[in-house]
């Protein structure tokens, strides 16, 4: 018997197909499972995207911008020293 690299060759790049084969097909079956998992069974597409969402059956009372006087601001004395300012 003698030892042939082509031999050595081909073994190897058949055990290689046969690896990435089963893997390709591995992931396959494991996105269909995936895909039947994830998904509703009879989805009705155009029911979903036509469903008109109910009014809220309590509404908020509107802001009185108008009603509320606004705060005035604390006017500091001259010879105070603030943040941010020199004298």
């Amino acid at each position: 018997m003698t030892f042939h690299w082509i031999e050595l060759l081909v073994v190897i790049v058949g055990g290689l197909a046969l690896f990435f084969g089963l893997a390709l097909l591995m992931l396959r079956r494991r996105s269909e499972v995936l895909q039947g998992f994830l998904t509703p069974e009879e989805p009705n597409i155009e029911e979903e995207f036509f469903r008109v969402r109910e009014k809220p059956l309590e509404t908020l009372p509107e802001e009185e911008n108008e009603a509320e006087p606004s705060e005035t601001e604390n006017v500091p004395d001259e010879n105070e020293v603030q943040w941010g300012t020199q004298t």
